[in-house]
């Protein structure tokens, strides 16, 4: 069985602040979005530690930073970059943060999303 994906606008880059992350809601599951530069990335809405909501987490260099424990991970690939316990080996291969495929065309954020058709997708910041 295939999943058809499509492609939803998310908003403006320019209203993405540089160096936090903002929630986003997606057909009921919430997600983080965040700037940077010209590049804009999506990740599950919730660090893998604790399960802390990363609505205002800082973002610098890729980096998304858990505001409760200081959990790092790559907003590119999800991998866990540090972790507050002493089991970062643990932790890298089974906390990875989810992420969604995204683009970044003529100033606007893209998110592509598993539905039949755009419509089907309720996308709220």
């Amino acid at each position: 069985m295939t999943v058809d994906k499509v492609w939803v606008r998310v908003c403006t880059l320019t209203d993405l602040p540089e160096g936090r992350a903002v929630n986003l809601h997606v057909n009921g599951q919430r997600l983080v979005v965040a700037r940077e530069g010209e590049s804009a990335y999506v990740v599950q809405g919730y660090c893998t530690h604790m399960l802390y909501a990363l609505k205002d987490a800082a973002v610098k260099d890729c980096t998304i930073t858990c505001p409760l424990h200081g959990s790092q991970f790559d907003l590119r690939t999800g991998a866990v970059l540090h972790w507050p316990l002493p089991d970062l080996a643990e932790a890298k291969a089974r906390k990875m943060l989810r992420t969604f495929e995204t683009e970044v065309r003529d100033g606007e954020v893209y998110l592509s999303w598993a539905a039949s058709s755009p419509d089907k997708v309720r996308v709220r910041l």
